[in-house]
């Protein structure tokens, strides 16, 4: 079975006195780790983070679970760490699953009284016969 992970940029969103960190999945993967780690890698290397605006050096740096990525702008340096995680639970998932086990029970009725209608209609259809 393939694990499942989730490649994570967290960064700073917002300006000012308005600034938070946000963490944002960049998508899900599904496989061994290190080809979870490459694709990682992959987009660190590649990522645009929203500040500084325009940096004048940027490194990229390998952590235990992942990367960061130290951009300098005019006034300070900016981060975004890039982490890979496993996926644990995903409730889009669980309600899909719910819906659909909803939906296989109500087809298993619906074929329960199907049959029992067809049952009785070729007794009816029995009986009639001499």
């Amino acid at each position: 079975m393939s694990e499942r992970w989730g490649l994570i940029v967290e960064e700073t969103d917002g300006l000012g006195d308005r600034k938070s960190m946000s963490a944002n999945v960049l998508e899900n993967f599904t496989g061994p780790r290190e080809e979870a780690m490459a694709r990682l890698e992959a987009r660190a290397r590649a990522y645009r983070p929203q500040h500084p605006a325009k940096s004048s050096h940027t490194a990229l740096y390998r952590t235990g679970e992942g990367f960061l990525l130290i951009s300098k702008g005019s006034m300070r340096s900016y981060g975004c760490r890039f982490s890979l995680v496993e996926l644990l639970y995903d409730s889009r998932e669980a309600e899909e699953a719910e819906k659909s086990a909803r939906r296989a029970e109500r087809e298993r009725r619906a074929a329960e009284k199907a049959g029992a209608r067809a049952a009785k209609r070729a007794e009816r259809k029995a009986r009639r016969l001499p």
